[in-house]
């Protein structure tokens, strides 16, 4: 579980260092609120510590925000939010499900390769 929790701390406070550093541009609001959601995830997610339900809730809020987002943004800015909402409404802790630590890799690829996108977009 500690596993799990840290892992996705990890891939958000990458994806927020990215778009820190690449906020700029006609779009800056939009990255701008796309960071403060990234900080608000980890907030939530940390003291969701032990709490998988509340882990999962964090993530889904974090990706309705992220698609809320893709809805003000225009070309590549809305389509780095987009993917970034989809790979975090698709990824959902199951301590049941064996293959939890593959999903975590897969989510942790996918994720990193849509904030990258989405600092390119911000830049």
């Amino acid at each position: 579980m500690n596993i799990l929790r840290n892992s996705l701390a990890v891939v958000a406070a990458s994806a927020l260092l990215g778009l820190t550093a690449a906020c700029s541009g006609s779009q800056t609001a939009v990255c701008e609120e796309a960071t403060k959601a990234f900080t608000d995830y980890s907030s939530k997610a940390a003291a969701a510590a032990g709490d998988i339900k509340g882990i999962n809730t964090a993530t889904g809020d974090l990706a309705a925000q992220l698609k809320d987002l893709s809805g003000k943004a225009d070309g590549d800015l809305k389509v780095a939010l987009a993917g970034m909402a989809d790979s975090w409404a698709s990824f959902k802790i199951d301590l049941s499900d064996p293959a939890s630590a593959t999903k975590l890799a897969e989510f942790g690829q996918k994720a990193t390769q849509a904030t990258q996108q989405l600092a390119s977009a911000c830049s």
